[in-house]
């Protein structure tokens, strides 16, 4: 009786216990599954289609995903390791704007704040879906929008126009929102009356205009203020959601977030008033941080101090591509990482590798580099996320996960046996096993400064210490010299493994660890109580070298050696590539011939052999600078004013952040060692929407055919192909956001070809209008000369939340070109040119 009696008790407990972990959660615990509504499943087909043209199977309709469809597959959300789901605004939208043909199945263009959207499903269904998420141990976070509506009017020249064909409504429903007619609503002050931002860099405009043509609200105004505490505090109260993802906080000013989150009223006090009292708020505060700067961080901090208690972390998600996928200096990750442990909680920062607003991670990577990218989020302090579909292996940004959804191939994407959905289920558990992934400091321990290779840190609290250990590149490294800061004999074990053995080492003298990684391995491990004896030698080397050494031609590398035979001289890590020597009567030389190094900073180790090939020992790392001066190879002009296609006829698209970005004047190819680097001079250089890469609304393609090679014909995408007598066997895609790089190898019309690595350098001259890609040897597999070499580059445009290329139609539109059919070429000017 007393058993029957506990087991009642229990089960009446149950509930309780699964809404008190719902309303107080430990947030730097949680993995979130960030999802699309519109494009993950649908469940009620009855709400698909409403009749008025704002329903299809591309990328600029609804497609039908809903909150039904979330409900069923709650169970394979949880599966996947996640602990909470961070859905796009579920509230009623805009369906279609005929001023941009695009429709609001995003959720991010507001027709009523306190309604659900109508293909989503209704209050009652949206109250279900987060019960049945909360009796599965999942928070809810539900994405909100405070600096605009949808987009119900705009100024051309001065003169007030509103979108009388918007669908289904002119204008917003709710109260104050509607007051949006000029002059007459003007004295309301409920929006800002302006025209569209031109310039994302100018602070006026980014607080103050129209963004892409969305009515911006006047957040200063208290009614507007209120109304929107209101709007959001109906979510907490009615359905009981546990946090906040806050769009575009950069464009509001930062005393409307003081107000909005901790004002009477506020979002903090609401939650507080139900028992929420860790409600999460973390901001979209999309700013960038260039290689070894940290304005973006800086940024970031003071979104905290407006009372904010988590942001996502552009800076890193910047970073993490840079080096992960485009293969960029692993030195990059170690200043970021550096920089993010002077916040005071870096556990709050929200990572992630893609998200809804940038092109897949794998539009351009191999699955190698996605993986690596990942288990570096999962292993980091931070609340890691993953946008729907990564676990799927998507390269569209906005994919459906449904057969009937765009870009679906016609097949579900709920395969749980998926090999990506499992890693990240490993990684998940993983994380959820070791609190020191989730709450450690961080040490970086090695890094690459002159491309891709080596990345090692450590990660210690008080109960745990673990290193974690990457190889970027596509070649074996070697990791020397590990300070481990542990003692000698002590056994590291690893307990996560990828492409490389899983074995326990020992640290040998000084605390040190040498380690061969494989190409794009990685390698976690945790510190054990085991001790082992560690192997000692009596070799010795002294190189006639100094750390820091600078190198501006061939060098004879020589020194002394004692007990040595022979010994390897291992430039940067590439144990493959290593260059072996005789010791003679304890002396030795090389001659070192650097054309084929690119400039920059080398490390250089020497392994130095016995009478054994098992007594060994490695030297310490030396660093030199290599500084090798440029040769001009080309310098081509490009006559002005003819970016208007193979025809002559094509036009720019239609918003004023459009100039003639797409019209090359001229190119500079120099030769830095092995390295190239291409300068392409442009019309107008623009920075409209703060691109990362310093330049925007232009994507430059380079083809590159290596005389010596087979390669492709066709232009992936291009509708056309390479001028008559040659090929591509390289391609380089540089546009402001990304820069990416493919062989020929699987290449044709409607694919780009295998990724390959590193990827470009940029860098950006304004004064001039410049763009300069710095192109590594590596990329080209080092070739003994360039001479016949051959460069096609074309100027075209890439939407990267479409992830494709901007359309061409007979009239151009906001963003899609005019002049011309899809069907022909999307190239908007051209330069081919050939190395003597």
């Amino acid at each position: 009786m007393k058993k029957i009696s506990f087991l009642l008790l229990l089960i009446m407990l149950v509930p309780s216990l699964l809404s008190l972990a719902a309303v107080s959660p430990k947030w730097v615990d949680q993995i979130i599954y960030f999802v699309m509504i519109d494009r993950f499943a649908n469940g009620d087909t009855t709400n698909d289609d409403f009749g008025l043209g704002e329903y299809g199977n591309d990328n600029a309709h609804y497609n039908g995903g809903d909150l039904a469809g979330l409900i069923e597959k709650l169970d394979y959300i949880k599966g996947l390791g996640a602990t909470a789901i961070w859905i796009t605004p579920p509230i009623a939208n805009q369906w279609w704007n005929p001023w941009v043909n695009y429709g609001g199945y995003h959720g991010y263009w507001a027709r009523n704040f306190k309604k659900v959207e109508e293909h989503f499903g209704n209050l009652q269904l949206y109250k279900k879906f987060v019960e049945e998420a909360h009796k599965r141990g999942l928070l809810v976070i539900q994405d909100i929008v405070t600096n605009h509506v949808g987009d119900y009017f705009k100024f051309v020249d001065g003169e007030f126009l509103l979108n009388n064909k918007s669908t289904p409504t002119s204008a917003p429903e709710q109260s104050p929102f509607f007051f949006n007619n000029y002059p007459e609503d003007k004295a309301k002050d409920i929006y800002h009356w302006t025209p569209d931002i031109s310039d994302f860099s100018d602070p006026d405009q980014r607080l103050n205009y129209q963004m892409s043509g969305l009515d911006d609200l006047n957040t200063e105004n208290s009614v507007v203020i209120e109304a929107l505490k209101d709007s959001y505090n109906f979510w907490i109260k009615g359905v009981g959601v546990d946090g906040f993802r806050i769009d575009t906080v950069i464009y509001v000013p930062h005393e409307f977030w003081k107000e909005f989150l901790l004002g009477g009223n506020g979002i903090y006090e609401t939650a507080k008033s139900i028992g929420k009292d860790n409600f999460i708020t973390f901001g979209e505060a999309w700013v960038r941080s260039d290689p070894f700067d940290d304005s973006g961080e800086q940024v970031i901090k003071s979104y905290f101090n407006d009372g904010m208690n988590a942001m996502l972390d552009f800076p890193l998600n910047i970073e993490i591509r840079r080096v992960f996928k485009e293969g960029k200096a692993t030195a990059n990750l170690r200043y970021r990482l550096e920089k993010r442990e002077e916040y005071d909680h870096p556990e709050r920062l929200v990572t992630f590798v893609d998200n809804h607003d940038m092109e897949r991670f794998l539009k351009g990577a191999g699955l190698a580099s996605l993986k690596q990218a990942l288990a570096f989020l999962f292993t980091l302090p931070g609340i890691p996320t993953i946008y729907y579909g990564t676990e799927q292996g998507f390269s569209e940004t906005r994919a459906a996960m449904f057969k009937e959804g765009y870009a679906s191939g016609g097949i579900d994407h709920y395969n749980t046996n998926f090999e990506l959905y499992k890693f990240i289920k490993e990684l998940a558990d993983l994380r959820k096993a070791y609190p020191v992934f989730r709450n450690g400091r961080v040490t970086v321990l090695k890094d690459n400064p002159n491309g891709p290779g080596i990345f090692a840190f450590k990660i210690e609290d008080s109960e745990a210490t673990a290193f974690v250990m990457f190889n970027t590149a596509d070649e074996r490294r070697i990791i020397t010299n590990l300070d481990t800061g542990l003692e000698p004999g002590t056994v590291i074990e690893p307990i996560y493994a990828y492409s490389i053995l899983k074995k326990k080492y020992t640290v040998g003298e000084a605390g040190k660890l040498n380690i061969i990684m494989n190409p794009r391995s990685f390698y976690v491990a945790v510190v054990t109580d085991e001790r082992k004896s560690y192997k000692t030698s009596t070799l010795e080397i002294y190189p006639e070298l100094e750390d820091g050494q600078k190198i501006n031609g061939n060098i004879l590398l020589k020194g002394r050696a004692v007990n040595a035979t022979s010994l390897k001289i291992i430039f940067d890590g590439r144990i493959d590539s290593s260059v072996t020597i005789d010791v003679t009567n304890g002396q030795w030389s090389y001659n070192w011939d650097i054309s084929k190094f690119d400039p920059g900073t080398h490390t250089i180790v020497f392994k130095v052999y016995g009478k054994k090939r098992t007594d060994y020992m490695y030297s310490k790392d030396y660093r030199v600078v290599i500084d090798i001066p440029e040769v001009t190879l080309i310098k081509k002009e490009d006559p002005e004013g003819d970016d208007k296609g193979p025809y002559g006829k094509y036009s720019y698209p239609t918003d004023i952040t459009f100039k003639n970005q797409m019209d090359l004047l001229g190119i500079t190819l120099k030769q830095v060692g092995g390295s190239l680097v291409v300068s392409m001079k442009i019309k107008d250089l623009t920075t409209s929407w703060s691109p990362q890469n310093g330049f925007d609304h232009v994507t430059f393609q380079i083809y590159v055919d290596d005389p010596s090679k087979k390669g492709a014909r066709a232009l992936p995408y291009q509708n056309a192909e390479m001028p008559e007598g040659s090929d591509w066997d390289y391609f380089i895609f540089a546009n402001g956001w990304s820069i990416v790089a493919y062989s020929s190898e699987g290449s044709g019309p409607q694919s780009f070809g295998k990724p390959i690595s590193p990827t470009p350098k940029v860098k950006t001259n304004n004064m001039t209008s410049e763009v300069t890609l710095i192109i590594s040897g590596e990329l080209f597999g080092r070739p003994d000369s360039y001479s016949g070499f051959k460069f096609y580059i074309t100027t075209w445009d890439f939407d990267g939340i479409e992830a494709k290329y901007r359309d061409l139609y007979p009239e151009p539109k906001a963003y899609h070109f005019g002049g011309g059919m899809k069907s022909d070429p999307y190239i908007m000017d051209d330069v081919f040119f050939v190395i003597q």
